[in-house]
């Protein structure tokens, strides 16, 4: 039986030179965080929000998932009505 080959983890990977020491910074001093606030939610961007998603928009939605589930309904019924007559 041959000699396996070791797996790659196991194997010697080539060694890199040590890098060159980096010169330290002068020191500065930190500048202080400022905070950031979110802009205030007015009262007509509040509304333009509450317009651009209502169920208007997704009437076809609903019509789909009716013509979905009359579908399942008419699948199972049609599966539990050849159960009686199959063997």
């Amino acid at each position: 039986m041959p000699k396996r080959k070791p797996s790659r983890s196991r194997r010697r990977r080539a060694t890199r030179p040590p890098a060159p020491p980096v010169a330290a910074a002068p020191s500065r001093p930190t500048p202080r965080p400022v905070p950031v606030t979110a802009p205030r939610e007015t009262e007509s961007t509040r509304e333009a929000s509450v317009t651009r998603f209502t169920a208007r928009d997704y009437t076809y939605v609903r019509r789909e998932i009716q013509r979905i589930v009359l579908l399942a309904a008419a699948i199972v019924v049609t599966i539990v009505i050849l159960s009686f007559f199959l063997p």
